[in-house]
């Protein structure tokens, strides 16, 4: 297996009503990492403990964000030109 899908974190969120997964798991050769939040907020949360960990267990380091939070960061940046040029 190369990747732990998210689906898996969604289902164990969705089995037990919780609103942050963080899966960690070793196949023996690699460990792997996936997150899940419910909501925009969850999953930068989810996505922080996530990078937490692989620090942690000294993985290098990169800006690991989910899509979701890309996107939304994206949306702040493009509303936050809008108003530097309406107030210039």
């Amino acid at each position: 297996m190369k990747k732990l899908p998210v689906t898996a974190a969604k289902n164990l969120a969705e089995a037990y009503s919780l609103k942050q997964v963080i899966l960690m798991a070793w196949d023996g050769e690699l460990t792997r990492v996936v997150t899940w939040g419910q909501t925009q907020d969850d999953c930068a949360m989810a996505a922080e403990g996530g990078n937490y960990l692989k620090e942690k267990m000294g993985w290098p380091t990169f800006d690991d964000q989910p899509a979701l939070v890309k996107r939304l960061r994206a949306r702040v940046q493009e509303l936050e030109n809008l108003l530097k040029e309406k107030v210039a």
